[in-house]
Formats: C-alpha cells, structure tokens, sequence
C-alpha cells in the first residue's frame, strides 16, 4: 500500500460495481471493451480506464463524481509535481450515450511512475536493466506468445538488459505499445493484441519483441 492512494476508490467500489467501457476509446483502444484496461504508449505516458454502473443516489452525481476525481488528482499533483509535466490529469468522467446508466473515468499519467504513485498497483515500463536498478524482480522465466518463441529463463532476461519490459498490475488487460514477444505464466495473449491478466494473482510480466 502506499501513502498516497486515492480516497477516490472507496466512492468507485461503491458506484463503479462492474467495469465495462463503452464509446470511450482512442488509438489503439477498441472502442468497446468489457474489462479493466490500461495503454502504455511509447512515450511512457498511461492511459488508464475506469468505467462501470453508476448507482444513482440523491448525494451522487456526476458532475460531483467529476469534481472528486479532479481533485484526487491535483492533490496528488500539488504534492508529486516536479517541473512543468502534469503527472495525473482526469481526462474525463461523463456518462455514457447509451442509456445503461453506466459512467466513463479516464486518467492519464505522464509516466508508469506516477500511476504507481497515485495507484494501489505498481507499474513499471522501461528496460530490464532499469527495472532490477529500481528493485524490481526480474529473476522470473517467461513464455512466448508463439511457439516458435519458447521459454526465456531468467538468467536469459537478466542478461537482455536493454530490452524493453513491462510489469503490471494483476486483474487488468495491457495494451502495449510495441510487439508482445513473452509474457508470465500468470497472463496470456488476448484476441486483440493486448495482454490479459486479470486471472493474475500477482505482476504480469510482458517482454517486447
């Protein structure tokens, strides 16, 4: 756990009972999705997708939703912000077009670092050399997502210092931003590209090509 998570959660566990996303994609993002999702683009910055049934009470809407997630984030901005980058931003939080009810959250970090600062889960994007510099386990053996690939002991990926990793948090889909070449046994390859962990109980672990 860290000091700095949201108190913003307590109120989506409430309202947010189911995550689905519908009419809230962008590039490389399918525009419906049924699952916890985030995108990491080649520059390090995260998008992050929260979206789910809005259980309408009298002291909720959600403009007030809007207003509590806005200021989540420049709390922790006002706290965090080194320089002109805006760690977290609140894209948006509107509800949906469709009738259901349902609600779309969308945050985006300038950097695996700041979602893990703002986020119950760590995440981390960079090289395997850079994640055992900062104290990430990268003694784990990986399998490839196609046969002809097989398996990449963990002595093989210390040793792949400058490839590009990926560590994510458990219970989530990740779209990547070059070619998946392993994963962890605790994941697997989606139809779309993207990387399924929500069957984790544990980091997901995606090796680029």
């Amino acid at each position: 756990m860290i000091n700095m998570k949201r108190s913003l959660k307590t109120v989506l566990g409430i309202l947010l009972m189911v995550l689905m996303i519908t009419g809230c994609g962008e590039a490389g993002v399918p525009d419906t999705i049924d699952r916890p999702m985030i995108s990491i683009a080649k520059t390090g910055e995260v998008t992050e997708y929260l979206v789910g049934e809005f259980d309408a009470k009298d002291y909720y809407s959600i403009s007030e939703l809007s207003s509590m997630a806005a200021e989540e984030a420049a709390r922790y901005n006002t706290a965090s912000q080194a320089g002109t980058t805006v760690p977290v931003k609140l894209e948006k939080a509107e509800a949906l077009e469709d009738g259901s009810g349902r609600v779309c959250i969308v945050y985006r970090y300038d950097s695996a670092g700041s979602y893990t600062g703002f986020n119950e889960g760590s995440l981390f994007y960079g090289t395997v050399g850079e994640a055992a510099a900062q104290g990430y386990n990268v003694d784990i053996a990986l399998k490839g997502v196609n046969d002809s690939d097989g398996m990449i002991t963990a002595d093989q990926l210390r040793q792949a210092a400058d490839r590009q990793l990926i560590i994510a948090p458990e219970g989530m889909y990740v779209y990547c931003p070059g070619k998946v070449q392993y994963i962890s046994d605790n994941a697997a390859m989606a139809e779309d590209g993207s990387v399924d962990g929500t069957a984790s109980e544990g980091p997901v672990y995606i090796l680029l090509k």
